[in-house]
Formats: C-alpha cells, sequence, structure tokens
C-alpha cells in the first residue's frame, strides 16, 4: 500500500468521525433516520460516507475506490457485530433493518471515490495544460 492510499484513508475515517461528531453535538436534528419499507435511511450519515470517500479519492486517485468500499464494508460489519454482540437485536433484524443503508453507503462510497478522484485529475490536468 503506497503512502497516498493510506493518507486517503486516514482522510476518509477523519472525515467521517467529524460527520459523527456533527451529528452528535446536534443530536436529533441532524442524527435523524428516514424509515423506508426497507429500513431506516440514516441521510446525514449517507452525506458524510459520499463527502468522506470523495475527499479520501482526491488524496489517494482512482485506486481507492475499491479500498473505500472495503473500509466502508468493514465499518458496517464492525456494527453489525456490536449490535448483535450486544443484543440489542438478533442479526437477521439488524441486517432487514439495515440493509438498504448498507447498500447505498457501498455505493456513495464507490461513487465518492471515484468523483474525488476525477475531480484531482481533472484539475491537474489544469495545471499542466495552462502556461
Amino acid at each position: 500500500m503506497n503512502k497516498q492510499i493510506l493518507w486517503g484513508c486516514v482522510t476518509a475515517l477523519a472525515l467521517l468521525m467529524a460527520f459523527a461528531l456533527v451529528t452528535l453535538v446536534f443530536d436529533a436534528r441532524l442524527n435523524q433516520a428516514v424509515m423506508t419499507p426497507l429500513g431506516e435511511l440514516p441521510l446525514m450519515h449517507l452525506l458524510g460516507v459520499l463527502a468522506a470517500t470523495a475527499a479520501g479519492g482526491a488524496v489517494a486517485g482512482i485506486r481507492f475506490r475499491w479500498i473505500a468500499v472495503a473500509l466502508m464494508g468493514l465499518l458496517w460489519l464492525l456494527t453489525v457485530t456490536v449490535l448483535s454482540a450486544k443484543q440489542v437485536a438478533p442479526l437477521p433484524t439488524t441486517l432487514k433493518y439495515n440493509t438498504l443503508a448498507i447498500v447505498l453507503t457501498l455505493g456513495l462510497s464507490w461513487l465518492g471515490a471515484t468523483l474525488g478522484a476525477r475531480l484531482t485529475d481533472r484539475r491537474n490536468a489544469r495545471r499542466t495544460a495552462s502556461p
């Protein structure tokens, strides 16, 4: 793993923590999840994933896409494991109410990393093209 990818991971995780802190500070207003027939949809979390992985992709480049998806998958695996181990809800129930959020998180992490890398590539191309 090269340093760019490592810094992309650090950037993405730091921004995810910042979004979590903001939602914790503003408590009920930003931490609301929209209930859908497929489960809860945490909109602020999804926005945080998109922004964090875009920043990580901007730092690390296009190779960060798969790592961003793996990073978000690992975070969801830890979340589901903790919820099941603490007996908050049985594993099938936890997965039932979080499947939509998991799928959207993984998709947005791919999209965010791609957009971040493309924006950086575009900016670098403009720098080299201008005299």
